[in-house]
């Protein structure tokens, strides 16, 4: 008889399943039914902190009744409202019908058909109170009741409901009811318009992105005032928009999430950073000249110069060093590293000993230098070609060059007999000790012989090696295309299904190699190639890389940052194909999140991280990576080698079920459009 006999949206079974529904009630004393005008709920739930925010105007009765609050039940009445003046929208809020051009809208703020109570000015204060004693005794004039509701209520200490409240901690039930009839009848209420969501997911996501990419960058004083600025600036928008619009903004998760951020950020910063930068900063600049002329007498001269770097300029001896450095890299025709060094002294300004006559015969060798020549074939001899005969290496005319490595150079080449063009990639054998170099070049042309053996159209094809003068050569099938380095950078990565093909070829390309007993050992984004017209992958440099890292383990030449190692390479232990297919989780990983999944402030660190600590989520820097590819980097970046893939061929094959996976769905969806 008194539920809700209008209502909408009962065919959306999430806003009915979202009502709050009670299967038992306690009825009035049958005096009072007989003679009641209205009946509604008294039910008040509390929030998880046990305060009263909200009045439940609709609740759930068994299975398809709905009744008011008494609140409202009080209103109708007030109003001389019927069954047909009211509807109850689920999920939306309720309207009352008070006249024909006039209605009253009893807002909610989610699907539990919550509306918020917006309190007046505190106990005995917001409302007029009259002891019932009085009227009892017939001590008040009935008159001061006249057209006015009237709500009895126990309000003294020890009897009735009394409820904690956002203005009251101890507020007796009975306000409660008066408070929220009169927000309906006078319309005040604390709303939530549909752009409030839309606010609070954007703020959430910019917060998380400031804690990401922002915070971390920043030095620790301003990332402190940056985050206070926007945590007081959110929360004081939303206490405004609440106390002066009556709209209401959720801002504790955002608040909680700024603060939880910055606290993780800010330990991770103190407990790792600033420990690893006061042991830096606590070298004293006599040991750093130390380390760097005993690296430099050992061969390391890579090493030496990044301990050199950090000694400033000005004081006494620090260029002499850096200028004898510069000599031994001229010894060792590394003549770009040469040459930085030399600039390094310049860089105040100054001259220094035959520097403006040394460089600029040092750019001429630099230019014109390919391979010694002359009557002369010791390595480290600088020869030049004049006029304009194409220099030669065996039978190839080297029409110019590609690129350099430090190892040496990579030309462009031309077979004459067959019109065949060809790329030439060169070692330079002065790179080696002397006592070690018959052993370098037996190794060198045995790989190169097994690499020439590899017939796949995902490896670069190998035609030929040679020796000429201090200089040991590949001849290999020429691509027209590049690399995969440049899509390694945030904001360049390739779109993920590309991403996928590619390093399934590649995984394809290897597990070929591995079942010729052939281990890459340099799988990184410049080593696989992308044919401009076809986009098809190929990997190169099978055969250079156990050359190479020999000369790095003999020599001291450090070949760049070792990212893409194994954690046995870096440990300096036996490696197979197993190895192959870490690095090529690394490239996955890099390619799919623009970062690398471990780096370092020096050289010892990096190794120790590959080694010893785990990876980062790839999901945790880019969320459109789906779990399943996670799954797979996890398991090719796996430290142990029975956890890890086994074969290449299996990583491969995940790969491209996720790509047949990702192919259906976007069928699907270009059915479904269609």
């Amino acid at each position: 008889k008194y539920s809700y006999k209008k209502i909408t949206g009962l065919d959306q079974e999430w806003a009915v399943s979202s009502l709050i529904w009670l299967s038992k009630l306690k009825p009035l004393l049958p005096s009072l039914a007989e003679v009641a005008a209205g009946i509604g709920h008294i039910n008040l739930f509390p929030d998880p902190d046990g305060a009263i925010r909200n009045q439940y105007h609709v609740i759930g009765y068994l299975k398809d009744t709905y009744f008011p609050s008494f609140p409202l039940a009080i209103v109708k009445l007030y109003k001389g409202l019927g069954d047909e003046d009211i509807t109850v929208n689920l999920g939306d809020g309720i309207d009352l019908k008070v006249s024909p051009s006039a209605a009253i809208r009893v807002p909610v703020v989610n699907a539990q058909m919550e509306t918020l109570i917006r309190w007046n000015q505190g106990p005995d204060v917001a409302f007029h109170q009259t002891p019932f004693v009085k009227v009892f005794r017939n001590q008040i004039k009935t008159s001061l009741f006249r057209d006015k509701i009237v709500i009895i209520g126990a309000t003294a200490p020890g009897i009735g409901d009394r409820y904690v409240t956002p203005i009251s901690a101890n507020l007796p039930g009975v306000e409660v009811i008066a408070d929220s009839v009169a927000n309906i009848l006078n319309q005040r209420f604390y709303s939530r318009p549909s752009w409030t969501a839309i606010t609070e997911l954007a703020v959430l996501i910019l917060f998380g992105l400031f804690i990401t990419f922002v915070l971390p960058r920043l030095k620790a004083g301003m990332g402190t005032l940056t985050t206070s600025g926007l945590l007081v600036g959110y929360a004081a928008a939303g206490t405004i928009l609440f106390f002066s619009s009556n709209i209401w903004l959720r801002i504790m998760p955002a608040i909680l999430l700024l603060i939880l951020g910055y606290l993780l950020v800010i330990s991770k910063r103190f407990l790792i950073t600033e420990k690893a930068k006061d042991r830096v900063e606590a070298d004293s600049v006599e040991t750093n000249k130390m380390l760097g002329v005993s690296f430099q007498q050992q061969g390391m001269l890579d090493l030496a110069l990044e301990e050199f770097r950090r000694l400033p300029l000005e004081e006494e001896g620090v260029k002499d060093l850096l200028y004898n450095l510069g000599l031994d890299y001229e010894r060792k025709r590394q003549f770009a590293k040469a040459l930085a060094t030399y600039n390094l002294i310049l860089e105040d300004g100054e001259k220094f000993k035959d520097l403006e006559e040394r460089i600029p015969k040092l750019k001429s060798a630099e230019s014109t230098m390919i391979f010694g020549g002359g009557a002369t074939s010791h390595p480290g001899d600088i020869g030049t070609l004049g006029g304009d005969t194409r220099p030669t290496l065996g039978r190839y005319e080297v029409l110019g060059e590609l690129g350099r490595g430090a190892m040496g150079v990579v030309y462009k080449g031309e077979d004459p007999k067959i019109h065949r063009t060809v790329a030439i990639k060169t070692v330079m054998l002065s790179q080696f000790d002397e006592d070690t170099l018959d052993d370098m070049k037996e190794r060198f042309f045995r790989e190169a012989e097994s690499a020439g053996l590899l017939t796949h159209p995902n490896i670069v094809t190998i035609y030929d090696c040679g020796e000429e003068h201090d200089l040991a050569y590949i001849a290999m099938e020429f691509l027209d295309g590049e690399d995969l380095e440049e899509y390694t950078e945030p904001g360049h990565l390739l779109p993920m299904r590309d991403t996928l093909h590619i390093v399934a070829s590649v995984a394809d390309a290897l597990d070929f190699a591995h079942r010729k007993n052939v281990v890459h050992r340099d799988i990184k984004p410049a080593n696989i190639m992308r044919l401009k017209e076809t986009g098809e992958v190929k990997v190169t440099d099978f055969g250079i890389a156990r050359i190479t890292s020999s000369s790095q383990t003999k020599t001291g030449v450090v070949l760049g940052t070792p990212s893409y190692m194994s954690p046995e390479q870096v440990s300096g232990k036996k490696v197979d194909g197993r190895s192959d297919i870490f690095s090529l989780g690394v490239v996955l990983f890099e390619l799919l999140t623009g970062k690398k999944p471990f780096t370092g402030e020096d050289i010892t660190s990096l190794m120790f991280k590959i080694a010893k600590e785990p990876h980062p989520s790839p999901r945790e820097i880019n969320p459109k990576i789906p779990p399943v590819i996670e799954k797979i980097i996890d398991k090719a970046l796996e430290k142990e080698l029975e956890k890890r893939y086994q074969r290449a061929a299996q990583m491969a094959g995940h790969l491209k079920q996720v790509i047949a996976r990702m192919d259906q769905i976007l069928a699907r969806k270009k059915a479904g459009a269609g």
